[in-house]
């Protein structure tokens, strides 16, 4: 494989986050909230782009702070998320479906970048 953050599972389940979260968004969010769904949408590719990026780099401790970054960024969506809630242009039920699924990756996040660091 050439690129070798595409081997990653954190990656591959960062995409498949990315793509339910923009799923919902086109559902849901963007024909009532473009603003909100462009900062939603820029965090998400913000965490692939991030773990993408820091592979790139020979350095376990630069790699780990891209990591960190796209850790960032999950959160980031789960507060957009939250917000469209807030707002009412999703309910709880799937609200709280996101955050589990954000956890979940967050948690993967955080071990890889804990290997690295070791």
């Amino acid at each position: 494989m050439k690129f070798r953050f595409k081997k990653f599972r954190v990656y591959q389940d960062a995409k498949v986050y990315c793509k339910l979260s923009r799923d919902i968004i086109n559902k849901y969010i963007k024909k009532r909230d473009k603003s909100l769904t462009n900062q939603i949408e820029r965090a998400l590719s913000s965490i692939v782009l991030n773990i993408a990026e820091g592979s790139a780099d020979n350095s376990d401790v630069e790699f780990a702070r891209f990591l960190g970054i796209s850790m960032r960024s999950v959160y980031e969506s789960v507060a957009g998320f939250d917000l469209a809630a807030l707002y009412e242009y999703i309910d709880e039920d799937l609200n709280n479906d996101i955050e589990d699924k954000a956890h979940h990756l967050v948690k993967q996040l955080s071990s890889f970048r804990n290997k690295l660091k070791e």
